[in-house]
């Protein structure tokens, strides 16, 4: 080793231990995570945001004739807001339905019996099964039994293989 070999500008003198990183999301520290306490404490949010999009309502009809590019940008954003509630309220749904489903088997097993996990399938057939029994009384059962019907024949052709030209 020689003894003219430069010492390095920053030396280890003490080992300190190097400060652990800790995620929120998956540290118990941090405490469980209750959505409906959530819910509830950020609701005034979602007031804020229906009254934001009433004014971007008003907003688009103001602007039509006299600046249609700007008018087109804001009606994108609003549509696209509209799509995140009606989003939110089909999640809201869903954990309804999961809550009762939920609530009838603890009371099932309580009784005796063995209990029975909701998949992904039969939670999917449930919410079809609600929103039929709800488009029920309106006037929309129609048009949304069209619509499921071209999807599912859109899916069987999917499947199908295609026709081949004979010249």
């Amino acid at each position: 080793m020689n003894s003219k070999r430069p010492v390095g500008r920053f030396r280890q003198v003490v080992d300190m231990p190097k400060p652990k990183s800790r995620d929120p999301r998956f540290d118990n520290l941090s405490g469980h995570f209750n959505e409906d306490l959530f819910e509830k404490s950020y609701e005034f949010l979602e007031k804020q945001r229906q009254e934001e999009m009433s004014e971007m309502k008003r907003r688009v009809a103001a602007l039509k004739s006299k600046d249609p590019r700007e008018a087109k940008r804001v009606q994108r954003a609003l549509e696209s807001m509209q799509s995140q509630a009606a989003a939110k309220q089909q999640q809201k749904r869903a954990q309804a339905l999961k809550r009762t489903h939920r609530k009838m088997e603890m009371d099932a097993v309580k009784q005796g019996k063995k209990p029975y996990f909701l998949g992904k399938r039969d939670l999917k057939e449930m919410e079809v099964a609600q929103k039929f029994n709800q488009l029920k009384g309106s006037a929309k059962l129609d048009k949304f039994l069209e619509k499921r019907r071209k999807h599912n024949a859109s899916k069987d052709h999917r499947g199908m293989p295609h026709q081949r030209r004979d010249d």
